[in-house]
């Protein structure tokens, strides 16, 4: 699969002593089950490096040493889409030091017509960062032989990133995006687009569909910086994730919502919950079973100020 090769390009920028038969192997396993699990999409990404295009993200990551700019133009939108998670966007730009712009449609996922004013085209101010959501760090057997009765350590723990750190820090441990969340934080409000690097596509937020748009709550900018970079750093299961940023923008959700919105037992959601407490992500209030699960501001800003 040209994919595959791609992807080996990719490794091989590590260090070579990390780079062997067992690595290679690693990464073809991981990339096949990311290609097998299949999430929805709602557009294209055209990548621009340096003023330059690139289809796919990881021919520049090959070819490009240092970004000086960025540009992320969403194409071919799947329109009849649900984007009631997602902010419908034409592009964003990015200089280095993170600063730049995005432009934006103008939709209403609670209205019934909700692409009604989307023929407005918004563009803002932004500060952008990103950070890789899934990925695969090449490492040998030499090193993975050292860790046979305990966890390796983390070879990479991301960070909210300005891209061009987020390029440099992946390119010197040769490791492969195969999601990439990009952030966009202006004055009022903060904009997220995770992208599919393998494929090259914008994806639907797991929500859609899944939770009732009613149920999201807008939080300030500080309190998405601060979310943002734990949901960077800390390492969880996919559903444990999602879990956590569910009720962060929400007024609180309980066992029940979570069984219900996920659709997984009563004690796979409370078993997912009380891990989020013990990492200290979630407060509660209420009694059991009958207590509400939330994410407060005092809770983000101690976690990611305990960050490195």
């Amino acid at each position: 699969m040209e994919i595959l090769e791609k992807c080996e390009s990719v490794i091989k920028l590590g260090p070579d002593k990390e780079v062997d038969e067992y690595a290679q192997k690693e990464m073809i396993k991981r990339v096949k089950s990311h290609l097998q699990s299949e999430k929805p999409h709602l557009s294209s990404v055209a990548f621009f490096i340096n003023g330059e295009l690139y289809e796919n993200l990881l021919d520049a990551m090959v070819e490009v040493d240092e970004i000086d700019t960025i540009e992320l133009r969403f194409i071919k939108p799947v329109l009849n889409e649900n984007w009631d998670f997602n902010r419908p966007t034409k592009v964003i730009k990015v200089i280095k030091g993170g600063l730049g712009g995005l432009a934006f449609f103008n939709y209403d996922a609670k209205a019934i017509d909700k692409w009604a004013k989307a023929s407005e085209l918004i563009e803002k101010r932004a500060m952008i960062r990103a950070f890789p959501v899934n990925f695969y760090v090449p490492r040998s057997i030499a090193t993975m032989s050292k860790y046979v009765l305990e966890d390796p350590p983390r070879p990479l723990i991301p960070d909210l990133w300005t891209l061009e750190s987020t390029w440099e820090k992946m390119r010197e441990l040769g490791t492969l995006p195969m999601t990439l969340r990009v952030c966009a934080y202006t004055k009022e409000e903060r904009f997220s687009y995770d992208i599919d690097v393998i494929r090259g596509k914008l994806l639907r937020d797991f929500r859609a569909g899944r939770i009732p748009v009613t149920r999201k709550k807008m939080r300030s900018p500080e309190e998405y910086f601060y979310f943002d970079r734990i949901y960077a750093s800390e390492d969880m299961p996919d559903l444990t994730r999602n879990i956590f940023e569910s009720i962060f923008e929400s007024d609180g959700m309980n066992v029940s919502d979570i069984s219900h919105f996920f659709k997984i037992t009563t004690d796979m959601a409370n078993n997912n919950l009380k891990a989020l407490v013990r990492r200290g992500l979630l407060d509660t209030q209420g009694q059991p079973p009958f207590e509400t699960y939330m994410v407060t501001k005092e809770i983000l800003e101690k976690k990611a100020n305990s960050l490195p």
